[in-house]
Protein backbone atom coordinates (compact mmCIF):
# COMPACT_ATOMS: atom_id res chain seq x y z
CA UNK A 1 0.00 0.00 0.00
CA UNK A 2 2.62 2.26 0.81
CA UNK A 3 4.85 1.78 -2.46
CA UNK A 4 1.42 2.40 -4.69
CA UNK A 5 0.65 5.79 -2.16
CA UNK A 6 4.12 6.35 -3.09
CA UNK A 7 4.14 6.48 -6.55
CA UNK A 8 0.79 8.46 -6.44
CA UNK A 9 2.21 10.73 -3.65
CA UNK A 10 5.49 11.64 -6.24
CA UNK A 11 3.69 11.83 -9.66
CA UNK A 12 1.28 14.64 -8.00
CA UNK A 13 4.79 16.08 -6.54
CA UNK A 14 6.43 16.20 -9.89
CA UNK A 15 3.10 17.68 -11.87
CA UNK A 16 3.24 20.29 -8.98
CA UNK A 17 6.66 20.82 -9.37
CA UNK A 18 6.27 21.03 -13.18
CA UNK A 19 3.25 23.52 -12.49
CA UNK A 20 5.33 26.08 -10.07
CA UNK A 21 8.23 25.91 -12.43
CA UNK A 22 6.08 27.53 -15.52
CA UNK A 23 4.30 29.96 -13.15
CA UNK A 24 7.69 31.69 -12.26
CA UNK A 25 8.22 31.73 -16.30
CA UNK A 26 5.04 33.93 -16.62
CA UNK A 27 4.79 37.72 -15.57
CA UNK A 28 1.89 39.27 -15.40
CA UNK A 29 1.06 42.83 -15.17
CA UNK A 30 -0.38 42.33 -11.21
CA UNK A 31 2.75 40.35 -10.49
CA UNK A 32 4.91 43.02 -10.77
CA UNK A 33 3.15 45.23 -8.05
CA UNK A 34 3.83 44.91 -4.37
CA UNK A 35 3.88 41.70 -2.90
CA UNK A 36 5.05 39.85 -5.86
CA UNK A 37 3.20 36.25 -6.51
CA UNK A 38 3.02 35.83 -2.73
CA UNK A 39 0.08 37.77 -2.26
CA UNK A 40 -2.20 35.53 -4.28
CA UNK A 41 -3.74 32.92 -2.14
CA UNK A 42 -3.88 30.84 -5.96
CA UNK A 43 0.28 30.86 -5.42
CA UNK A 44 0.27 30.29 -1.91
CA UNK A 45 -2.14 27.24 -2.25
CA UNK A 46 0.34 25.96 -4.94
CA UNK A 47 2.98 26.37 -2.80
CA UNK A 48 1.13 24.62 0.33
CA UNK A 49 0.41 21.51 -2.57
CA UNK A 50 3.91 21.12 -3.26
CA UNK A 51 5.05 21.38 -0.11
CA UNK A 52 2.70 18.75 1.19
CA UNK A 53 3.50 16.13 -1.98
CA UNK A 54 6.96 16.44 -0.94
CA UNK A 55 6.29 15.36 2.70
CA UNK A 56 3.52 12.69 1.83
CA UNK A 57 6.70 10.14 -0.25
CA UNK A 58 9.06 10.32 2.37
CA UNK A 59 6.08 9.86 4.93
CA UNK A 60 5.55 6.37 2.83
CA UNK A 61 8.96 5.61 2.19
CA UNK A 62 9.94 5.76 6.23
CA UNK A 63 6.81 4.01 7.13
CA UNK A 64 8.30 1.19 4.58
CA UNK A 65 11.85 1.39 6.16
CA UNK A 66 10.46 1.47 9.56
CA UNK A 67 7.47 -0.82 9.25
CA UNK A 68 5.60 1.85 11.25
CA UNK A 69 2.95 3.87 9.71
CA UNK A 70 2.64 6.04 13.08
CA UNK A 71 6.03 8.26 12.06
CA UNK A 72 6.66 11.64 12.73
CA UNK A 73 6.11 12.39 8.72
CA UNK A 74 3.17 11.05 8.54
CA UNK A 75 2.00 12.92 11.50
CA UNK A 76 3.19 15.66 9.60
CA UNK A 77 1.72 14.53 6.47
CA UNK A 78 -1.89 14.32 7.97
CA UNK A 79 -1.74 17.94 9.57
CA UNK A 80 -0.90 19.26 6.02
CA UNK A 81 -3.44 17.66 4.62
CA UNK A 82 -6.01 18.03 6.93
CA UNK A 83 -5.37 21.73 8.04
CA UNK A 84 -4.34 23.31 4.82
CA UNK A 85 -4.05 21.59 1.79
CA UNK A 86 -7.53 19.79 1.43
CA UNK A 87 -9.30 23.13 2.89
CA UNK A 88 -7.49 25.48 0.70
CA UNK A 89 -7.27 23.05 -2.56
CA UNK A 90 -10.81 22.81 -2.29
CA UNK A 91 -11.39 26.65 -1.33
CA UNK A 92 -9.01 27.76 -4.20
CA UNK A 93 -11.50 25.82 -7.15
CA UNK A 94 -14.61 26.68 -5.71
CA UNK A 95 -14.10 30.40 -5.18
CA UNK A 96 -12.13 30.77 -8.64
CA UNK A 97 -14.82 29.29 -10.93
CA UNK A 98 -17.67 30.71 -9.04
CA UNK A 99 -16.35 34.34 -9.16
CA UNK A 100 -15.37 33.07 -12.58
CA UNK A 101 -18.84 31.78 -13.54
CA UNK A 102 -20.34 35.40 -12.28
CA UNK A 103 -17.72 37.71 -14.15
CA UNK A 104 -14.43 36.80 -14.90
CA UNK A 105 -13.23 40.38 -15.04
CA UNK A 106 -13.32 40.37 -11.37
CA UNK A 107 -11.16 37.53 -11.09
CA UNK A 108 -8.76 36.31 -14.34
CA UNK A 109 -9.62 39.46 -17.05
CA UNK A 110 -9.86 38.60 -20.95
CA UNK A 111 -6.81 39.93 -21.00
CA UNK A 112 -4.48 37.24 -19.34
CA UNK A 113 -5.56 34.86 -21.94
CA UNK A 114 -2.69 35.71 -24.07
CA UNK A 115 -0.35 35.60 -21.55
CA UNK A 116 -1.07 32.71 -19.16
CA UNK A 117 -2.04 29.16 -21.04
CA UNK A 118 -5.34 27.80 -19.96
CA UNK A 119 -3.47 24.29 -19.26
CA UNK A 120 -1.61 26.34 -16.47
CA UNK A 121 -4.65 27.72 -15.20
CA UNK A 122 -6.26 24.09 -14.32
CA UNK A 123 -3.36 23.51 -12.75
CA UNK A 124 -3.29 26.17 -10.22
CA UNK A 125 -7.40 25.99 -10.25
CA UNK A 126 -8.99 22.93 -10.99
CA UNK A 127 -6.09 20.11 -10.36
CA UNK A 128 -5.75 21.29 -7.11
CA UNK A 129 -9.24 20.21 -5.89
CA UNK A 130 -8.66 16.79 -8.05
CA UNK A 131 -5.84 15.86 -6.65
CA UNK A 132 -6.95 16.45 -2.90
CA UNK A 133 -10.10 14.75 -3.00
CA UNK A 134 -8.20 11.92 -4.88
CA UNK A 135 -5.95 11.47 -2.09
CA UNK A 136 -8.59 11.97 0.41
CA UNK A 137 -10.53 9.03 -1.49
CA UNK A 138 -7.07 7.03 -1.80
CA UNK A 139 -5.16 7.40 1.27
CA UNK A 140 -6.02 7.25 4.68
CA UNK A 141 -5.91 10.22 6.95
CA UNK A 142 -5.60 10.73 10.68
CA UNK A 143 -7.01 14.09 11.92
CA UNK A 144 -5.76 16.30 14.41
CA UNK A 145 -8.16 17.05 17.38
CA UNK A 146 -9.84 20.02 15.76
CA UNK A 147 -8.56 22.60 18.03
CA UNK A 148 -5.71 21.92 16.22
CA UNK A 149 -6.69 21.41 12.95
CA UNK A 150 -9.02 24.47 12.79
CA UNK A 151 -6.17 26.36 14.41
CA UNK A 152 -3.89 25.88 12.41
CA UNK A 153 -6.15 26.99 9.47
CA UNK A 154 -7.49 29.66 11.11
CA UNK A 155 -4.34 31.07 11.54
CA UNK A 156 -3.17 30.47 8.20
CA UNK A 157 -6.20 32.54 7.18
CA UNK A 158 -5.79 35.35 9.86
CA UNK A 159 -2.25 36.01 8.28
CA UNK A 160 -3.19 35.89 5.16
CA UNK A 161 -6.44 38.32 5.17
CA UNK A 162 -3.70 40.70 7.49
CA UNK A 163 -1.45 40.23 4.66
CA UNK A 164 -3.67 41.78 1.54
CA UNK A 165 -5.27 44.25 3.85
CA UNK A 166 -1.63 45.45 4.56
CA UNK A 167 -0.73 45.49 0.73
CA UNK A 168 -4.22 47.61 0.31
CA UNK A 169 -2.77 50.02 3.02
CA UNK A 170 0.64 50.16 1.73
CA UNK A 171 0.23 49.94 -1.68
CA UNK A 172 -3.06 51.54 -2.32
CA UNK A 173 -3.49 48.11 -4.03
CA UNK A 174 -6.30 45.27 -3.65
CA UNK A 175 -4.93 41.89 -4.63
CA UNK A 176 -8.43 40.56 -5.86
CA UNK A 177 -10.33 43.36 -8.42
CA UNK A 178 -13.20 42.66 -7.01
CA UNK A 179 -12.38 43.84 -3.70
CA UNK A 180 -12.20 47.27 -5.19
CA UNK A 181 -15.25 47.88 -6.11
CA UNK A 182 -16.83 46.57 -2.57
CA UNK A 183 -17.65 49.00 -0.10
CA UNK A 184 -15.89 48.29 3.89
CA UNK A 185 -19.13 46.60 4.98
CA UNK A 186 -19.10 44.04 1.99
CA UNK A 187 -15.13 43.37 2.47
CA UNK A 188 -15.86 42.62 5.97
CA UNK A 189 -19.01 40.48 5.03
CA UNK A 190 -16.70 38.45 2.37
CA UNK A 191 -13.79 37.27 4.77
CA UNK A 192 -16.06 36.63 7.11
CA UNK A 193 -17.79 34.15 4.45
CA UNK A 194 -14.79 33.34 3.02
CA UNK A 195 -13.49 31.77 6.60
CA UNK A 196 -16.51 29.98 7.47
CA UNK A 197 -16.35 28.00 3.70
CA UNK A 198 -12.76 27.34 4.96
CA UNK A 199 -13.42 25.73 8.33
CA UNK A 200 -16.67 23.97 6.35
CA UNK A 201 -14.04 22.64 4.03
CA UNK A 202 -12.18 21.69 6.93
CA UNK A 203 -14.99 19.42 8.11
CA UNK A 204 -15.53 18.36 4.78
CA UNK A 205 -13.06 16.61 4.64
CA UNK A 206 -13.04 15.53 7.49
CA UNK A 207 -16.84 13.84 6.89
CA UNK A 208 -15.10 12.05 3.85
CA UNK A 209 -12.46 10.53 5.52
CA UNK A 210 -14.92 9.27 8.30
CA UNK A 211 -17.30 8.10 5.46
CA UNK A 212 -14.73 6.53 3.71
CA UNK A 213 -12.22 4.93 5.92
CA UNK A 214 -14.69 4.79 9.02
CA UNK A 215 -13.08 5.14 12.75
CA UNK A 216 -13.16 8.38 14.38
CA UNK A 217 -11.14 10.20 12.17
CA UNK A 218 -9.11 11.81 14.92
CA UNK A 219 -5.57 10.86 16.40
CA UNK A 220 -5.73 9.67 19.98
CA UNK A 221 -2.91 9.62 22.24
CA UNK A 222 -0.96 5.92 23.22
CA UNK A 223 -1.48 7.14 26.90
CA UNK A 224 -5.16 6.94 26.22
CA UNK A 225 -5.33 3.31 23.82
CA UNK A 226 -2.91 1.86 26.43
CA UNK A 227 -4.83 3.27 29.50
CA UNK A 228 -7.95 1.78 27.72
CA UNK A 229 -6.31 -2.25 27.33
CA UNK A 230 -5.41 -1.89 30.94
CA UNK A 231 -9.21 -1.25 31.72
CA UNK A 232 -10.05 -3.94 29.66
CA UNK A 233 -7.93 -6.56 30.88
CA UNK A 234 -9.09 -5.53 34.62
CA UNK A 235 -12.61 -6.11 33.58
CA UNK A 236 -11.41 -9.74 31.85
CA UNK A 237 -10.05 -10.41 35.58
CA UNK A 238 -12.44 -9.48 37.55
Amino acid sequence: MELLSGVFHLGCGLFYIYGTYWDFQIVTPPVSTYGGRWKFLTFLNLIIQLLYFFVAPLGDLLTLLSGRRDNWLVKLRDLLFSSLAFPLGLFVATTFWGIYAMDRELIFPRALDKIFPRWLNHILHTWCAVLIILEAALIKHKYPKNHVGLGVLAAFTVVYLSWILWIAYAADFWVYPFLRIMPNSGKAAFFTVAACISAFLYFLGKWMTLFIWGGNGEKTSTNSTSKEGTKKKVKKAD
